[in-house]
């Protein structure tokens, strides 16, 4: 197999803390980013989540006015 290297040519590796062998961390830019999108995500899930529980509570309490109504005639 041909990997256009020499032989004796130096190569970085990347090793977790068992020694097997890893990807390359992200940097520092790439990780700023990544929390960025996670959080803005979990932002975005939390709000939809109370949104979601706010108009269900609407409805029902809606539904039960609505029923008292109609048997207040």
């Amino acid at each position: 197999m041909e990997t256009g290297q020499k032989a004796g040519s130096k190569v970085v590796v990347w090793l977790d803390s068992a020694g097997n062998f890893t990807i390359e961390p992200p940097s520092s830019m790439e990780a700023a980013l990544e929390s960025a999108v996670l959080g803005l995500t979990a932002a975005l899930a939390f709000a939809g989540t109370a949104f979601g529980t706010g108009a269900v509570a609407r409805y029902r309490l809606d539904q039960r006015r609505i029923d008292s109504w109609g048997t207040e005639w």
